[in-house]
């Protein structure tokens, strides 16, 4: 076999490129779970009123990539009362949730948005896809949805 010099570089570096991948792709940490931890709390200045948010079943895990992304999976069901006047409801806010440069909500989730946010404030079931883009600030910048929203507060207000 007769190879010329430059044909003998092409072959070498991609031997080489090919070495480079297969040593990244064994460093590469696997992803890591965890279960994820949720305390009950107040909600203040997203309704009209102040709401408490309870998890009554909490089976979910938030897994990490080497990459960036996170995934929220599992079981969630949360219990949502107005503090003021007794109302409750009970919701599954399963999801789950991949968050990368965005977050994507796929399933059934609880918005939360406070004055800050796009939209904000206010307290939304959704169902279906829900799109977030943060701002550097951390809050909602823009949101996108495709699927069923319910206006939480107004539900507790009633």
């Amino acid at each position: 076999m007769n190879l010329r010099p430059r044909s003998l570089l092409n072959a070498a570096a991609g031997v080489a490129l090919a070495v480079l991948i297969a040593a990244t792709a064994a460093l590469a940490a696997p992803p890591t779970r965890e279960p994820l931890e949720l305390e009950d709390f107040v909600a203040e200045n997203v309704c009209s009123f102040p709401v408490l948010i309870e998890a009554t079943a909490n089976k979910e895990f938030v897994t990490f990539f080497d990459d960036g992304r996170i995934l929220v999976t599992g079981k969630l069901f949360v219990r949502l009362t107005n503090v003021e006047t007794g109302t409750s409801l009970e919701l599954n806010v399963s999801g789950p949730v991949t968050v990368t440069e965005t977050e994507v909500i796929r399933g059934r989730g609880l918005l939360i948005l406070f004055p800050e946010d796009a939209g904000g404030p206010g307290l939304l079931l959704t169902t279906g896809r829900v799109v977030l883009v943060r701002g550097d600030d951390g809050f909602i910048a823009n949101a996108t949805s495709r699927g069923r929203t319910v206006d939480v507060c107004a539900a507790l207000a009633a």
